[in-house]
């Protein structure tokens, strides 16, 4: 007996650049698109899923990190709500 899955699928179109960068994310021949969108790109909404996806994906910018770092120290140390302003 040969049992046949068939799944919801979505064509979606990039451009030759963007199909680099995801091409380029490719571990195996084999791996998938959907694979390699799932282990890329992060789920929305979630300070969880945002801290998963940085630490996954460790910067090579240390001068940009020390910028970011920067900014949110000064924005820690105001009033202002930064979720809510």
């Amino acid at each position: 007996m040969h049992i046949v899955y068939t799944r919801n699928m979505k064509t979606i179109t990039l451009d030759d650049e963007a199909y680099a960068l995801l091409k380029a994310w490719k571990r195996a021949p084999r791996d998938s698109f959907s694979s390699v969108v799932k282990q890329v790109v992060p789920r929305p909404g979630t300070l969880a899923s945002l801290l998963s996806y940085v630490e996954s994906h460790p910067s090579v910018d240390v001068e940009a990190d020390n910028r970011l770092e920067e900014s949110v120290e000064l924005r820690s140390t105001t009033k202002e709500d930064p979720w809510t302003s």
